[in-house]
C-alpha cells in the first residue's frame, strides 16, 4: 500500500485528517473534491488511499487511528535527542555532556532480549567488558550473541591457518573465557598476506535490531577508558535493522567465515 499521501501532508494537516476521519466531516464519507478542498494538492492521492483502506474493510474511525499512528511517529521523531545520543568518552569539557562508553555498552547488554551483535577491530583483555553480556545470556536462555571480528592475533604467524588458530585461542583466553559460547565470524581477507589484505575495521553493537551503538572505540582498556572516542547511540529500529542486516548478509553470502573456538580454555 502506498502511504505517500500521508507522508506528504504537514503535521497540522495530519492532525486535521485524523480529526475529520474520527469525528468530523470525513467520518460519514469523502470524495476527491471534498478532500481537495480540505487538503489542496493532496485530494486525489488521499482519495485513492482512503478508498483502498475502505475496500480492505477499514471504517473511518479505524483510518483515523492509522493516521494518528503516522502522526505519533512523526512527532516522536521530531526531536533528534529521542533517537540519537552522542557517546563521547574522554576528558570532560564544561557544558558538553559525555556518555561513558563502557556504561552504554553495559546498559545495552543488560537490556537484550533476543540478539546481540558485536562488531570489532581490536581487542585486548576484553573479558571484563563482556562479563555483563554473559550474565545476560544466562538470564535470557536462547539469547543469540554474534561477534563479527577482525582476525588479528598478537603473536606472529607464518601462515593464515596458524594466525587463525592464534586468534581463536586469544579470543577464548583473554576475551571470552566462559562456557557459554557466542557465534564468532571473521573477515578472511584480514589473514591474507597479499595485496587483497583488508580489515574489518567497524566498531558497533546492535541489540535486538532496535538500538545500535556505533563508535570509534575499540574493545580495549585504552579505547574504553582513556582515549578520546566519539560515537552515537541510535534508538531507531529501521536503522538498527539495516546495520544488523548488513553483517547478516556478509555471513549468509560467505564473505565472513565462521571461527571455531574451543569449548574450554586450554
Amino acid at each position: 500500500m502506498n502511504w505517500e499521501a500521508l507522508h506528504r501532508l504537514s503535521t497540522p494537516e495530519l492532525r486535521e485528517l485524523a480529526d475529520s476521519l474520527g469525528r468530523g466531516r470525513l467520518a460519514v464519507g469523502w470524495s476527491t473534491a471534498v478532500l481537495e478542498r480540505q487538503f489542496p494538492g493532496s485530494g486525489g492521492r488521499l482519495a485513492a488511499l482512503l478508498s483502498t483502506l475502505q475496500r480492505e474493510g477499514y471504517a473511518a474511525g479505524q483510518m483515523a487511528v492509522l493516521v494518528d499512528a503516522v502522526l505519533a511517529e512523526r512527532v516522536s521523531g521530531a526531536d533528534p535527542g529521542r533517537l540519537v545520543e552522542l557517546v563521547l568518552s574522554g576528558p570532560e569539557v564544561p557544558g558538553v555532556p559525555t556518555a561513558d562508553t563502557p556504561a552504554q555498552m553495559r546498559s545495552l547488554f543488560e537490556a537484550a532480549q533476543t540478539e546481540v551483535l558485536v562488531v570489532g577491530y581490536a581487542f585486548y583483555n576484553a573479558a571484563p567488558m563482556f562479563a555483563p553480556l554473559v550474565e545476560r545470556m544466562r538470564a535470557v536462555p536462547g539469547l543469540r550473541v554474534v561477534f563479527c571480528l577482525n582476525a588479528m592475533a598478537h603473536r606472529p604467524a607464518t601462515d593464515p591457518e596458524q594466525a587463525l588458530q592464534h586468534f581463536a585461542a586469544e579470543f577464548r583466553r583473554h576475551h571470552w573465557p566462559w562456557p557459554e559460547l557466542p557465534e564468532v565470524w571473521f573477515d578472511p581477507r584480514s589473514l591474507s598476506t597479499g595485496s587483497e589484505r583488508a580489515s574489518l575495521h567497524a566498531k558497533c553493537i546492535v541489540v535486538d535490531r532496535r538500538v545500535a551503538l556505533v563508535t570509534s572505540a575499540n574493545f580495549t582498556a585504552a579505547g574504553q577508558e582513556r582515549n578520546i572516542e566519539a560515537g552515537v547511540l541510535v534508538r531507531h529500529a529501521p536503522l538498527a535493522e539495516r546495520l544488523a542486516g548488513y553483517f547478516e548478509g556478509l555471513i549468509k553470502s560467505a564473505q565472513l567465515s565462521r571461527c571455531v573456538v574451543a569449548e574450554s580454555v586450554g
